[in-house]
């Protein structure tokens, strides 16, 4: 809507139909771009992909700024002789609704609001936030955000570790990042219970068809409220088409062909 439009609309008493949020909450190669595609083709759904979470460094500075306010509001920051002149002006609530608008207009992108019900990312990062971080993070996220649904999807540990996504990693390393998303996922389970959808790869992938379409059917009322048999056989459909930059296992075994090439190459160094 333009500009012009949104302020004849007010004048006249006329809201703009509030979006909805929805966020993945998840890691690499947990089969997150796979389920972005199915909340892709939901009606009136706009799911984007990873954004590095920068979301993050807003609430820390967010938090930053309030903790700054607050050690320095008796230095009389409303007086214009005064070194903090203009405290009082840096307020939380400005943050939450600068970053309303900066993640809705990012994720519209050149999509008309009117087109959309819902939107949201999928992030495989949520391992940076740090566990005393975890409440103020998402409670700033609910004020940004109000009413935001979470999808926490999880794929088994092994699978996950073997990926290409991961195989540059120390093995500790990859499963305490797992872990701590899922600490992550536990957190919002136990604090947002009416808000949250547990997927899995598996459930949704797996050769039981009545397995998967249950899976499928649960997203979709999750998010849309509803699925009939026709946007279930739509689903099926995105289910059966490769998502990401590689289809799932195209580059599991990454690393064993490096080492395979590096053994080569020290023969190779050694006859010579």
């Amino acid at each position: 809507m333009r500009l012009i439009d949104r302020i004849k609309g007010r004048r006249e008493g006329i809201t703009e139909h509030p979006l909805q949020f929805v966020f993945v909450v998840t890691y690499g190669r947990s089969g997150s771009t796979l389920l972005q595609g199915l909340l892709n083709t939901l009606p009136r759904v706009l799911v984007r992909g990873e954004n590095g979470l920068y979301v993050l460094p807003i609430y820390r500075a967010c938090a930053q700024a309030m903790a700054f306010r607050e050690r320095h509001k008796r230095h009389r920051p409303g007086q214009v002789t005064s070194a903090f002149y203009g405290l009082r002006s840096v307020r939380r609530p400005r943050f939450v609704r600068a970053t309303r608008t900066l993640v809705t207009e990012t994720l519209l992108g050149p999509v008309p609001r009117d087109q959309l019900d819902v939107i949201g990312f999928k992030e495989v990062r949520w391992d940076e936030i740090r566990p005393e971080e975890t409440e103020g993070f998402f409670g700033f996220m609910d004020s940004a955000f109000p009413g935001a649904r979470y999808i926490l999807n999880q794929r088994a540990h092994d699978r996950v570790a073997a990926s290409g996504f991961w195989q540059d990693h120390d093995t500790d390393q990859v499963f305490a990042a797992l872990e701590r998303v899922e600490d992550i996922q536990a957190y919002l389970r136990r604090s947002r219970p009416g808000r949250i959808l547990d997927t899995t790869y598996e459930q949704i992938t797996s050769a039981d068809e009545a397995v998967s379409r249950a899976e499928l059917r649960a997203i979709a009322e999750f998010v849309v409220g509803s699925c009939d048999d026709i946007l279930l056989d739509t689903l099926q459909e995105t289910l059966r088409g490769a998502y990401g930059p590689h289809a799932f296992g195209a580059s599991h075994g990454r690393r064993e062909r490096r080492e395979r090439r590096a053994r080569r190459a020290a023969r190779a160094r050694d006859r010579s």
